[in-house]
């Protein structure tokens, strides 16, 4: 199935048109490739010259897409991806981030538009059909990111965000700590328990996160502000309603261009082609199931149907995650045992009970940073601060000097503190087989 459409000089869509087709491939070509092309690489440009005229058009109409998108507030957050390097031998030889240059940003500009003129279509003829939905964040997670990103001087802004305490029946809580001494939390008389809550209704626009995330481009803070921002957001899923797609700032949305790798976008090629097979029919109602008659591939699903098709493919598509992510950190295990004792330069990603989790530059690993190598380190207990999510090591201890520093008489030692951003120089002490996971020492920090 093929959706052919065709967009003026300023990027609008004029119009669509849905058919059948086949693929004829003019050759055979790499996103590195066609970065080349396109940045003007005299060999490339040479050896692919008969398509240079076309590429340059598509990079036109592609960025005109992408503007448009912005205009309407799509986000775009730009965060890269692990990709495992190997020699001849198939022997893993680095781990670096992934990279998206203007050919993968060429096709994502199509795929998007494709996806969304589809879904136009099968709305505009009424018929039931399998949506890509992505909901705006729950007011909770918002509050959480404010709390967070308010430590590297941002917000996303949004007017009226407040939350209420209420009081919980028989709960109770240990005593705060008192100002200035946070070993004598839980020293004193129990408390009430108050949980906070989001105050009124939240409203939250794309536009919120798209000008947060031009604030943080080429800043230090950019990948932590970015992560936060995504953890902020809800997860999308497949949908028998049209409820949007808050991300990418579209009212309705679907997945089209993918059928030979994911099932959603078959069931829409279905029924596209049933639409197509039946111009001017429409269902008569959302029950109504159109099994594909035989030698044919169009069907039509009635609304159960597609209600239990969204539902188990997107636990599917939780499940293939889960295992990407499991294969990457049992890839990243046996690289880094190999790197057992080498130190690295990193930067803290998260702040948890338990210690804090580091990205290195070097190489594109996220291990744990464990309280207690913390605690090794500051030679004294060290405590998650909630207020501004922080580990602090407890006054009393002898701590760690920085080699070469010097303390005047009297003076009072400096406090060491783990914040979200800091940097650290960190050596991969061991592996944890269960969670598949590197665990650092702390060698140094500024």
């Amino acid at each position: 199935m093929s959706a052919l459409m065709e967009f003026d000089a300023a990027g609008h869509m004029k119009s669509s048109r849905m058919t059948s087709g086949v693929i004829r491939s003019a050759e055979r070509m790499t996103y590195t490739n066609v970065n080349k092309v396109i940045e003007g690489d005299p060999e490339m440009t040479k050896r692919y010259a008969s398509l240079v005229p076309r590429f340059r058009e598509m990079k036109e109409l592609a960025l005109l897409l992408n503007a448009r998108r912005n205009q309407h507030g799509s986000i775009d957050f730009d965060l890269p991806e692990p990709v495992i390097e190997f020699d001849e031998e198939q022997r893993m030889t680095n781990i670096t981030r992934s990279e998206r240059n203007i050919a993968h940003r060429l096709i994502e500009e199509f795929m998007l538009a494709a996806n969304r003129a589809v879904a136009g279509y099968l709305l505009k003829r009424g018929i039931e059909s399998l949506h890509r939905v992505h909901e705006k964040p729950d007011a909770r997670k918002v509050l959480e990111f404010e709390e967070l990103a308010r430590a590297f001087g941002y917000s996303l802004g949004v007017e009226n965000l407040h939350q209420r305490e209420v009081a919980v029946r028989h709960g109770r809580v240990p005593a705060p700590a008192k100002a200035g001494r946070p070993d004598s939390y839980g020293h004193g008389r129990e408390r009430g328990m108050r949980v906070a809550l989001p105050g009124g209704e939240l409203r939250i626009t794309p536009q919120h996160y798209q000008r947060l995330i031009r604030k943080v481009i080429g800043k230090p803070e950019e990948r932590i502000v970015s992560y936060l921002m995504l953890r902020s957001l809800k997860q999308a899923r497949y949908a028998a309603e049209p409820l949007g797609h808050f991300a990418l700032g579209f009212d309705e949305y679907t997945h089209f261009t993918s059928p030979i790798r994911r099932y959603p976008d078959l069931i829409v090629h279905r029924i596209l082609k049933w639409a197509l097979d039946h111009p001017n029919d429409v269902p008569a109602s959302s029950k109504t199931h159109v099994a594909a008659s035989p030698g044919s591939e169009s069907t039509l699903y009635s609304h159960r149907n597609l209600e239990e098709i969204a539902t188990e493919t997107s636990e599917a598509e939780r499940r293939a995650n889960g295992a990407e992510r499991e294969l990457m950190d049992w890839k990243t295990a046996q690289f880094m045992e190999e790197h057992l004792g080498e130190e690295y330069d990193g930067l803290i990603i998260s702040v948890q009970k338990y210690g804090c989790f580091v990205e290195l530059f070097e190489v594109f690993v996220e291990g744990l940073l464990p309280v207690g190598a913390l605690e090794e380190f500051a030679g004294t207990r060290c405590v998650l601060r909630e207020r501004d999510h922080a580990i602090v090591a407890l006054p009393g201890g002898g701590g760690r000097r920085a080699p070469g520093a010097r303390r005047s008489r009297g003076a009072k030692p400096r406090q060491l503190e783990w914040h979200l951003g800091d940097k650290v120089r960190v050596r991969a002490e061991r592996i944890d087989p269960m969670r598949k996971r590197v665990e650092f020492a702390l060698v140094a920090q500024p």
